[in-house]
């Protein structure tokens, strides 16, 4: 027991020792690398601090040998002191030792230069006075966004200052403002850009940034969609540096189509003391307000002649929600022609195109604001139908009141056809193996009411359709009788093995189809070797010696398997089923042969067609003659060939 415990003890000692050795260790490496550390911070200050350039050479001396371990600020320290000789000493023995201190020097050359540059251009005594320029810029429109482009410089073909600081931008009715500080050519400049709109805009539906290098972007939300005469409010104001831009002006062109340019605006007229007549497009005066039609109150505030709206939006509605008698979905409000006098767009349950349901505080589904664009109200999935709604009405309205009649749309509720078809059948009648034709034959459902079609589709089993062109044909309920010709040579896709009907409206299909198995009926023999193509044909030496006429008896040895056939076809053949049967081999029918009297097929004084070498036989059913043959030649000793 004694022994044990020393083993164990001794164990336990070598176990510290070893942890110990390894804390020693790293405290080590710690304690080289801070004094390397220190080592260079100590050098790089006795550089800084050397009176000469030959007193540094001395202290750089025993690093020589490795440039490598001299870091950043000591090569720094020398480039900055301008102690050339030693500079490129130092670069020289890096491309002997094969050591990369290209970029330290460069950062310290680019360094030393900057500064240099900033004493030169300080020999200008306005070079710390900011000049205050007008930057150029491009502007385009659409109906609702004016597009501003602005680079800085004073003029659009020259170079400017790549980058500004302190940007600043203000928007407020129809201004837009920008300031910003920028360097160019040894010179420091102030761009500032103010421009008085020619209407109103939203600011808070306006954006800038700095997009590119030395430019700003700009996007100015129109208060109205319309499409402006210029840009400013003052049409005898002329700007220098303000150009068109073009090249996206033709891009915007599109969206301006059709649209009447406008003469006035709010802005425009108040600046002549008038105010706006939307109706006429026309600043009137204060008192005359009652000349524009529908608008008679003047508004100073807004530069408007105003009243109730003067025109209506439009709305469309599809129900999403497939419950009877409830709807769910979005309302998509049509913004009015022109917006100016309109606050808001409301939106009720309607009992005709114009009337809401009453009490009008429970009809009220929502209330929109105008944006310049179409907007959206949701309607929560299960939103009950109230009994006497037939419509969804949208009102124009502001302070005045609403105008009417209002935009409306009728209220179809979505709902799924709940019958489906009793039956359908189908019969292959293309012989081609994976391709099928013939008449598919629906039997009505019993209740047919939310039907408008029945939608044949290829189906992967009784209830889900292919992943691929799974449709064939939507047949209307009225159709008579209730059929589809399926076309000759209709490919069967991959995976299908049902045809399925789902009972369909405008709204969808029932998920619940009626099926059938699809049996893809094929003619027999369709490759050689296959259990129902004929073995062989043999035949007796012909009795007739005129070469025209043939006499004799004809024997087919018969199919493993004649399950799916109803007979055989003799023909003449001008060459042998080397090539497949139907490809040009036959040069006349010889007789039809039943599966019983194939084993003896009696010849007597048939015809030989002129060309004709062979004996053909091949096997048959209701979908027509096997694909393959075989074949025998026609000689006076009898005869055999097999598959």
């Amino acid at each position: 027991f004694g022994s044990s415990f020393r083993r164990v003890g001794r164990r336990h000692a070598m176990s510290r020792i070893g942890a110990l050795w390894v804390r020693l260790a790293v405290l080590s490496v710690a304690f080289v690398g801070q004094s390397h550390a220190d080592d260079d911070n100590n050098l790089a200050k006795a550089i800084r601090e050397a009176a000469t350039e030959a007193e540094a050479k001395e202290l750089l001396e025993p690093h020589l040998g490795n440039v490598k371990s001299l870091d950043g600020p000591i090569l720094e320290g020398v480039v900055l002191r301008q102690w050339w000789d030693l500079a490129r000493e130092i670069v020289a023995l890096s491309h002997v030792q094969q050591t990369d201190l290209s970029n330290t020097v460069r950062q310290a050359v680019r360094s030393l230069k900057e500064e240099a540059d900033e004493l030169l251009r300080t020999l200008n005594p306005k070079y710390g006075q900011a000049q205050v320029v007008s930057p150029s810029f491009q502007w385009a429109q659409n109906d609702t966004c004016v597009f501003l482009t602005v680079k800085f410089t004073v003029r659009w073909n020259s170079p400017g200052a790549l980058e500004v600081a302190e940007p600043a931008v203000a928007m407020s009715g129809n201004t837009f403002n920008f300031t910003g500080l920028g360097k160019h050519s040894n010179n420091k400049y102030k761009y500032v850009l103010s421009l008085a709109a020619f209407d109103n805009i939203v600011p808070e539906a306006s954006v800038w940034s700095l997009a590119s290098v030395g430019k700003l972007s700009v996007t100015l939300r129109k208060r109205w969609a319309r499409k402006w005469p210029r840009l400013l409010a003052d049409k005898k104001l002329k700007i220098g540096n303000m150009h068109v831009w073009m090249e996206q002006q033709e891009k915007l062109d599109a969206a301006l189509h059709g649209m009447h340019t406008v003469s006035h605006s709010p802005v425009t007229c108040l600046g002549q003391e008038k105010l706006y007549c939307l109706s006429t497009d026309s600043c009137k005066k204060g008192g005359n307000c009652t000349q524009c039609a529908g608008k008679s109150f003047p508004d100073f505030a807004t530069g408007l002649c105003t009243g109730i709206p003067g025109e209506r939006a439009s709305i469309t509605f599809k129900d999403t929600d497939m419950d009877e008698h409830q709807i769910g979905g979005e309302i998509k409000v049509n913004k009015a022609r022109n917006e100016f006098d309109i606050d808001s767009y409301k939106v009720y349950w309607g009992k005709g195109i114009e009337q809401k349901l009453e009490p009008e505080e429970t009809a009220l589904l929502g209330s929109l604001a105008p944006t310049g664009s179409t907007v959206d109200l949701k309607i929560p999935q299960n939103t009950p139908i109230p009994e006497s709604a037939t419509h969804l009405l949208v009102f124009s309205e502001n302070s005045f009141g609403q105008l009417t009649p209002p935009g409306f749309v009728m209220i179809k509720d979505a709902v799924l056809p709940k019958g489906k078809a009793k039956s359908v059948s189908f019969e292959d009648e293309d012989g081609d193996r994976s391709e099928v034709s013939g008449t598919l034959a629906i039997e009505k459902a019993d209740d047919e009411e939310k039907i408008q079609d029945y939608s044949v589709h290829w189906g992967k089993n009784e209830r889900r359709k292919v992943s691929l062109n799974s449709h064939l044909k939507d047949v209307s309920k009225g159709t008579s009788p209730l059929q589809y010709k399926v076309p000759t040579s209709t490919k069967v896709p991959d995976g299908a093995t049902h045809l399925l009907v789902f009972s369909k409206n405008e709204f969808g299909e029932n998920p619940n189809p009626t099926s059938m198995k699809l049996v893809d009926n094929t003619k027999p023999c369709i490759q050689l070797g296959e259990e129902d193509c004929p073995r062989s044909i043999t035949s007796s030496v012909d009795l007739n010696p005129d070469p025209k006429v043939a006499t004799l008896t004809v024997s087919i040895e018969q199919a493993v398997s004649e399950q799916a056939i109803s007979g055989y076809m003799l023909y003449w053949g001008r060459r042998g089923c080397e090539e497949g049967g139907q490809s040009g081999a036959k040069n006349g029918f010889v007789v039809d042969v039943s599966i019983d009297e194939a084993k003896s097929v009696e010849l007597a004084d048939v015809s030989v067609p002129e060309g004709s070498t062979h004996l053909l036989a091949f096997s048959k059913n209701r979908h027509g003659e096997s694909a393959q043959c075989v074949d025998m030649p026609l000689a006076v000793e009898p005869t055999k060939t097999e598959l």
